[in-house]
């Protein structure tokens, strides 16, 4: 409590109701509620319940539920990949942007900060010709006013007392910002991360697929060359051979295609890494086998995620700061106070030397305060506008939650998916091989027509490239659920 001679309320009801003229009538009521801040204090905003609990789809995808990894791509056990993953958060560019834009917001911060503080300024201005103190003299004297030099210094100090905490509540938004700003960065970090995995993963599988193409070229060369042997024996027919030519013009066309793709995903990943495309890394250009993950890995629970991913987290600080621009556009309906004081001299005499004479200074002190009143109009819109932009950061808040909650439930889903397409795959591709096999060596005898051959041998050849492909989709999966997860923003 507070006691002012006859006036005897708390601090809580001098921030709400203390009209302006007693505010003026006593400086120790002002100092008193200097500590005052208006508007709703902010709380994080809650989520639903089912958003903290172990996720939906981690049942159908070989996954643990152990507390997610951070630098996820280690699980790799990939030397080539750590090294590609650590220079991309070193020299990316769209990082170094990132990096720019935190330094302007801390910058911002510094200079909210600094209106807690008193404000100064110095000023000296000097003219040369016939001064105005001069000419009334002139005017009375009838005689011309000289022409010399004059200066005249000036010192001013003011410092805004912060009664609503309009200044407080200005720190707190630039605050929040810059830690926003931070969160963003963090949140550009996973996506690089995940980027530079996914394009070695696909360089690895293009040059895994190609691989698979040139085997099944020279399986389809081989029963060419038979059939051209056998045609020249007269066993089969020109049809047969011209089958099996086309086939090889057929599965040859295959590899440009894929060349092509693996030029294309080796340049993303020069550029993730700050390099040009002619700077292509050398070890990410030999790769051959797609790298996954073979083991199930661990992806924790909702309420892990909801703490690990940065972009809630800019969100919620987004959140943050529009409830603090709510307070400051709340303190704005009330008078502002400002305590200042100047001191000023004056040298007539054409010479510095005299700015110290005692008669020659003019000095002041006292508060200004200044009110946009009765008219509130402008400062009740501003407000409502700074509630309007509280509302869409929550509303933008609760979207994120379930994004996060939606993209990682989708991840796990295809994941797990391909995961099973990928296992069946394999079984058909050995059923495939074995079936080229047994119409290889029954051609040969010539229990079997061509045909069944030429089936068999696209069976083959087909399964082999949906595998190939499979483990591409696979590998862009894992890096899918990673990303989701929102780990690997951690130095």
């Amino acid at each position: 409590m507070t006691n002012f001679g006859w006036w005897r309320v708390s601090q809580a009801a001098l921030c709400r109701y203390s009209p302006v003229l007693r505010i003026v009538r006593s400086g120790a009521l002002a100092s008193t509620i200097a500590g005052c801040t208006l508007g709703t204090p902010y709380h994080e905003p809650a989520v639903p319940e089912a958003a903290v609990r172990p996720f939906v789809s981690s049942a159908a995808a070989p996954v643990s539920s152990g507390p997610a990894v951070d630098p996820w791509w280690q699980l790799y056990r990939d030397p080539t990949l750590d090294g590609l993953v650590r220079e991309a958060l070193i020299n990316n560019r769209d990082l170094a942007v990132a990096a720019a834009h935190l330094q302007r917001a801390q910058a911002v911060l510094n200079e909210a900060g600094a209106a807690r503080l008193p404000d100064t300024a110095v000023e000296l201005g000097g003219n040369y010709g016939k001064q105005s103190t001069d000419q009334i003299v002139a005017v009375a004297t009838h005689q011309s006013a000289a022409t010399r030099w004059a200066y005249a210094p000036s010192l001013a100090v003011s410092w805004e007392v912060d009664l609503w905490g309009r200044v407080r509540q200005l720190v707190a938004s630039a605050q929040a910002d810059a830690e926003a700003m931070q969160a963003a960065r963090d949140a550009l970090r996973v996506a690089i991360a995940a980027d530079t995995t996914d394009a070695y993963a696909h360089a690895c599988s293009y040059g895994q697929q190609i691989d698979v193409a040139q085997r099944s070229l020279a399986i389809a060369e081989r029963v060419a060359q038979l059939t051209t042997i056998q045609r020249s024996q007269g066993l089969v027919s020109e049809l047969e051979v011209v089958r099996a030519e086309a086939f090889v013009s057929d599965t040859r066309a295959t590899l440009p295609d894929l060349q092509g793709k693996r030029r294309a995903a080796l340049y993303e990943l020069a550029m993730l890494t700050g390099r040009t495309p002619a700077d292509i890394p050398a070890a990410a250009a030999q790769c051959r086998a797609v790298p996954v993950i073979a083991t199930p890995f661990p992806v924790g629970d909702g309420a892990a995620l909801l703490k690990r991913r940065p972009d809630l987290r800019e969100a919620e600080r987004r959140l943050a700061a529009a409830s603090a621009r709510v307070g400051v556009a709340t303190a704005e309906l009330y008078p502002s106070v400002v305590l200042g004081g100047s001191v000023n001299w004056l040298s007539t005499s054409g010479s510095l030397a005299s700015l110290g004479n005692e008669y020659a200074v003019a000095w002041g002190i006292g508060p200004l305060i200044s009110w946009h009143f009765p008219n509130l109009a402008v400062s009740r819109a501003k407000l409502a506008q700074a509630r309007a932009d509280s509302a869409a950061e929550l509303a933008s808040f609760d979207s994120r939650v379930l994004t996060a909650l939606k993209e990682t439930e989708q991840a796990l889903t295809l994941y797990g998916a391909e995961w099973d397409r990928h296992r069946a795959l394999q079984q058909a591709r050995e059923q495939h091989a074995r079936a080229f096999e047994l119409a290889e060596l029954n051609y040969k005898a010539g229990a079997l027509d061509f045909l069944d051959v030429l089936d068999a041998e696209r069976g083959l050849v087909t399964t082999d490239a949906q595998l190939a492909a499979s483990t591409d989709i696979l590998a862009s999966d894992q890096v899918a659920v990673f990303k989701a997860l929102g780990g690997g923003w951690q130095r």
